[in-house]
């Protein structure tokens, strides 16, 4: 009864359409503490106006849901499935709660399958264990997803790039964040939405948002590194091969 929501929406109409669905299984009170901000996680400046207009407020946790799917332009692709949460992280930094304050990356198994298959030996590498080999941190890896969405030949995997970016990152800024945030990706699973419609998606949204709200409540994650991805069984997964849910938990680097 404590916990208040910004949800954020680039179409102002449907984030609230998407609160009053929610409100409806919710005690009344609940309203008071469910708010939109108009955000476009594409947009420089989208991000800094939403930031501004909560920049009075300590933030305990962010979970960058925002994405899109099978974009035939993997600039796009990349320009909001990596580089959104990249501002969206920036811009509300100075709003999170340190230490203890939380960030959840939604990723996929995309990333964990676009691994699987690439090869790159090198940037398969510097994906897997982000922060032994790139040793420039974050700014390099920024500068590794602006060399792939150069190349239109990478379009067909664009997706699967985007998350695997996200994953990387993921664990860079866990690494830099260390004792002040925890911080770590999630796959919530394949969920009915409108980016996988007419796909055969059968977890429904609801399903899909247990991984998520794990990452940010539990707290047996205050006792475990940061910077990790978890399938949507909750446990540990590598982001170099795909885990399916109920196996033994990744246990390596």
């Amino acid at each position: 009864a404590d916990v208040h929501v910004l949800l954020g929406s680039r179409d102002v109409k449907r984030g609230e359409q998407a609160c009053t669905e929610i409100l409806q299984g919710l005690p009344g009170d609940a309203k008071d503490r469910l708010q939109v901000i108009e955000i476009d996680v594409s947009s420089d400046e989208s991000v800094k106006k939403a930031a501004s207009t909560v920049a009075d407020k300590q933030l305990y946790g962010i979970v960058n849901n925002a994405g899109i799917g099978f974009s035939p332009d993997i600039q796009t692709t990349l320009n909001t499935n990596y580089f959104g949460p990249r501002r969206v992280n920036d811009a509300f930094s100075t709003m999170m709660q340190r230490p203890g304050g939380r960030i959840v990356n939604v990723a996929s198994a995309s990333g964990p399958y676009y691994m699987m298959k690439c090869k790159d030996a090198k940037l398969k590498q510097c994906l897997k264990e982000p922060n032994k080999y790139i040793s420039g941190g974050i700014a390099e890896l920024d500068t590794i997803a602006k060399t792939l969405a150069s190349s239109p030949s990478n379009s067909g995997d664009a997706y699967g790039i985007s998350k695997a970016l996200l994953n990387a990152y993921t664990a860079l800024h866990g690494k830099e964040e260390e004792s002040k945030l925890i911080i770590n990706s999630v796959t919530p699973g394949f969920i009915q939405t409108d980016i996988t419609a007419g796909m055969g998606a059968t977890k429904s949204p609801s399903e899909g948002a247990i991984p998520p709200v794990w990452a940010l409540m539990s707290n047996e994650l205050e006792k475990l590194p940061s910077g990790r991805f978890y399938g949507s069984d909750c446990v540990r997964s590598p982001l170099h091969e795909y885990r399916d849910p109920g196996e033994p938990a990744y246990d390596g680097p």
